[in-house]
């Protein structure tokens, strides 16, 4: 399928002020105020699919390695410092299993949009053979846990447990490690990956307390109420009048079920996605045989090129991402011009193909004012594309309505929504508004981290991460964490590539202090200071784009500034180009850090 817009007949000027104008709309203050999820709000927390298992605290004093989190960073951690012979690793997960996102995340239609061929990882050495080109929710939980088994988690992890602290001993050289189950850990290496999508998001919407019918938030589905499961029909909505809040990529995939379940769906959009196509399907029989040694990570690393708009050869993928970067990575003779002319020409691109997406929704949805409403006016790179197959039909449907609400919701009443002063009554509302990516890192995770000389990780980075490479901080030894977006780290549209990068890096960084005998390491400060000006430079450079994109959590809801400099990613998306950084950092800065720290005094 081919986007075949053509941006010669489109006013250049003429679109750009249909983009402000729609920016401009979306520019509300406090847009990202959240609710506190304390007292009864702490409902939202609960796990609703484990039921909770008392023990007794657990003290251990021979901990190799604790890993806070059991989603596929933790596991992939997990994964390679066994591989690289770490012995006893402890698992801390709030979950009642592994899987992370993927424990949490079962909501009806539930999906990776990423090819599973690329994104569940280490498929070369489980053995596994996905069904599906885009895997849902139940097999890719279900990978979690042969993960998790093959590497031989389980024994010693704790679930159904949270961490409350971690402090540094510099005299033992360990970390001790406290949770909420009155556990006492410690351990010579401490890493934490707690991922981008922990901490669900509620928006502070007057009189959201007052409502009386049902309300959950898409991560912790209440299947009790709606009947069926993440790959089954939602069998108890037929009386039902449901608002889902959000158009985002979990709503993209909620309302198709949804639209087929309920009496009335209401769907709330501040911002529309841009959707493309998916086409999803069986795996073909003789896949695996199709197979050659080493093919997960040439597909995987061709896949990411492509997405960060780097030419290659060959298209291993073929789906809708690498359909859409390929055309908006530009033409090579654009080399040849200066950076002020390239980038016109590629915005030039980049209006063709959102034509092209809004010549899509009219193709597809029959009334022109939803329609409309549908169409997104921004650049394709403000906003995570989406991709489904069902997503633009379902406003086809009679019993579902789209309302627009740039501005956000008015309030909440007994009865359902105000917006614009028109009220909407419901029976039912889902909060498919995403998780918390900006409030303090600390804060996300749920504890401070204590280093040297008593220094707490929230003071040290209360004005803005302060990190190497995205992966330790200096003050703080023998401690590595995944970062998240905007975490000074790396980011590419398949984030399990990352994820298993800096799982790779981190077992190196540790094999070498164990075969050196180095007791703690923590990066130079002035290595640091360097990386964050790094950082800091190559984010202004993007600030322009990103002032201009639809607000929204990359631009910090449209109003950025030195701490959104700070708080950035490394630029391009070019994972392999930053993971040679990481190589050749172990090869030389990081060695010669050990052999001065070894020398005798």
């Amino acid at each position: 399928m081919t986007n075949g817009s053509d941006s010669t007949d489109l006013d250049l000027d003429e679109v750009r002020a249909r983009y402000r104008e729609e920016r401009d709309k979306r520019l509300v203050e406090d847009r990202d105020r959240m609710l506190e999820l304390t007292g009864d709000l702490a409902q939202y927390l609960e796990d609703p699919y484990t039921e909770a298992v008392a023990r007794e605290p657990v003290t251990d004093d021979e901990v190799d390695a604790v890993i806070v989190g059991g989603g596929f960073g933790g596991l992939l951690q997990a994964a390679y410092l066994r591989k690289a012979g770490v012995k006893r690793i402890r698992l801390i997960e709030r979950a009642g299993d592994v899987g992370g996102v993927w424990y949490w995340n079962r909501y009806p239609g539930a999906m990776c949009d990423v090819q599973s061929y690329i994104y569940l990882p280490m498929l070369e050495e489980t053995g596994y053979v996905p069904t599906q080109k885009y895997s849902l929710q139940p097999e890719i939980y279900g990978y979690a846990k042969k993960l998790a088994e093959q590497f031989d988690v389980y024994p010693l992890a704790l679930f159904q447990t949270a961490v409350t602290g971690a402090e540094w001993d510099e005299e033992s050289a360990r970390w001790t490690i406290t949770t909420d189950r009155g556990d006492v850990l410690r351990t010579r290496y401490f890493l934490i990956a707690n991922g981008s999508f922990t901490t669900l998001k509620l928006p502070s919407i007057p009189g959201i307390e007052t409502f009386g019918g049902k309300m959950f938030h898409t991560s912790r589905w209440d299947y009790d109420y709606t009947g069926g499961s993440s790959d089954t029909p939602l069998t108890k909505l037929g009386d039902k009048k449901v608002a889902v809040i959000g158009t985002g990529a979990t709503a993209i995939q909620v309302v198709p079920p949804v639209a087929r379940a309920a009496e009335k769906l209401i769907v709330v959009q501040r911002t529309p996605s841009t959707v493309w196509w998916r086409g999803n399907g069986p795996t073909e029989p003789d896949w695996a045989e199709t197979r050659t040694p080493g093919w997960q990570r040439i597909q995987r690393d061709n896949f990411t090129l492509l997405t960060a708009g780097i030419r290659q050869p060959v298209d291993l993928t073929r789906d809708g991402w690498t359909e859409a970067f390929q055309q908006l990575a530009g033409r090579p003779e654009f080399n040849e011009l200066s950076p002020e002319e390239r980038a016109a020409e590629l915005e030039k691109i980049d209006l063709a193909w959102m034509e092209g997406i809004r010549a899509r929704v009219d193709e597809i949805v029959k009334d022109k004012a939803k329609a409309e409403a549908l169409k997104p006016y921004y650049r394709y790179n403000c906003k995570r594309p989406a991709f489904h197959d069902e997503y633009l039909d379902a406003f086809n449907r009679d019993n579902v309505d789209l309302v627009n609400a740039p501005g956000g919701i008015d309030r909440i009443t007994e009865k359902g929504l105000v917006i614009d002063g028109v009220e909407y009554e419901v029976d039912c509302i889902v909060f498919a508004t995403g998780f918390d990516s900006e409030s303090p890192y600390t804060d996300r995770i749920g504890f401070d981290v204590i280093g040297r000389e008593g220094q707490r990780l929230s003071k040290k980075w209360e004005d803005g991460f302060r990190t190497l490479h995205g992966a330790m901080t200096h003050g703080f030894p023998n401690f590595f964490f995944n970062p998240a977006n905007n975490m000074q780290g790396t980011a590419t549209v398949n984030l399990i590539h990352v994820l298993e990068d800096y799982a790779i890096h981190f077992s190196k960084v540790i094999t070498e202090l164990d075969r050196r005998g180095v007791r703690a390491f923590d990066p130079a400060q002035e290595e640091e200071d360097a990386w964050v000006e790094r950082i800091m430079s190559t984010s202004r450079l993007s600030a322009a784009f990103l002032e201009q994109c639809t607000p929204g959590r990359w631009n910090n809801e449209g109003h950025l500034d030195d701490r959104s400099a700070r708080n950035a990613n490394y630029p391009n998306w070019n994972v392999p180009e930053f993971f040679k950084i990481l190589d050749d950092w172990r090869d030389t800065s990081f060695k010669e850090q050990i052999d001065r720290q070894l020398q005798p005094s």
